[in-house]
C-alpha cells in the first residue's frame, strides 16, 4: 500500500526536546528552592528508561511533595516552552520539505502548547501542514487515540497510507500502529536511551536522525 501522508511528533522530532526540559526545570526552581539539575537530570533519565506514567507528575511528587501544585508547574513552564532557531532540527525540515514535494500530505501529532504555531510560522514549516494536531489546541494529548483519529480524519487518508515519526514507544508507536499506522521510531529527545529488543522491533523504521526519511518511506 502506498503511504500519501506523513504524521509527525514535534518534541525531539521536528523540534529538540530539551525545550521542554528547559521549561519544567524553570518551572520547578520558581515553586521549590531546593531543585539541583543533577537530581532533577536523574529523576528525568529514569523516566525516559521506565517510559510510562507521566514526567510531569513524577517531577511534582520527586521535587514538591505532591500532585497538588501539577497545573501551576505546567502554567509557569507553559510560559517558559519557547522554542529558539538553534532547537529546529534541520533534518525535519529538510524531510518535511522533501515529503511535501513528492506530494504527501504533512500532519503534526503532538503534545505542544498553542505558541509551538509561532515557531512553525518562524521557521517556515507551518505552511507546509495540512492538519495541525497539537494537544493544546484540539483538545486530546497522546497516547490518547482519539488524536491519531482526528489526523487520520482530517487529512482524509486511510489509516493504513499515513506513516506516524515519532521519538517515544508508548505515546507515539504504539497508539499509532493499533489504529493501522506505519510507524517510524526516532531514537533522540525523550527516546528510550537503553531499547529493548522489543522496543527496536515495534515500528516499522527505527532510525537515528531524519535525513534519509523520504527515501526510507519511499522503500518501505
Amino acid at each position: 500500500m502506498q503511504l500519501t501522508a506523513v504524521t509527525f511528533d514535534i518534541g525531539g522530532v521536528i523540534y529538540s526536546d530539551d525545550v521542554f526540559k528547559r521549561a519544567v526545570f524553570t518551572a520547578l526552581t520558581k515553586l521549590s528552592s531546593g531543585v539541583e539539575q543533577a537530581a532533577f537530570d536523574q529523576v528525568y533519565t529514569q523516566h525516559l528508561k521506565s517510559q510510562s506514567g507521566s514526567l510531569r507528575s513524577k517531577l511534582c511528587q520527586h521535587f514538591l511533595g505532591s500532585l497538588d501544585k501539577r497545573d501551576e508547574l505546567m502554567k509557569i513552564a507553559t510560559d517558559n516552552w519557547i522554542f529558539t532557531p538553534s532547537d529546529l532540527y534541520q533534518d525535519s525540515k529538510e524531510s518535511i520539505v522533501k515529503l511535501k514535494g513528492k506530494g504527501l500530505k504533512i500532519g503534526i501529532v503532538a503534545n505542544q502548547p498553542a505558541s509551538v504555531v509561532a515557531s512553525l510560522k518562524s521557521d517556515q514549516i507551518y505552511d507546509l501542514i495540512d492538519f495541525l494536531g497539537v494537544s493544546a489546541i484540539v483538545g486530546f494529548e497522546k497516547p490518547d487515540q482519539k488524536i491519531f483519529e482526528l489526523a487520520i480524519s482530517k487529512l482524509a487518508v486511510p489509516a493504513n497510507q499515513i506513516i506516524h515519526v515519532g521519538n517515544r514507544i508508548d505515546t507515539d508507536v504504539i497508539p499509532a500502529k493499533k489504529l493501522g499506522m506505519k510507524t517510524v521510531w526516532v531514537r533522540r529527545g525523550e527516546a528510550n536511551p537503553d531499547p529493548t529488543p522489543a522496543d527496536l522491533s515495534q515500528a516499522d523504521l527505527t532510525v537515528l536522525d531524519l535525513w534519509q526519511l523520504p527515501e526510507l518511506i519511499t522503500n518501505l
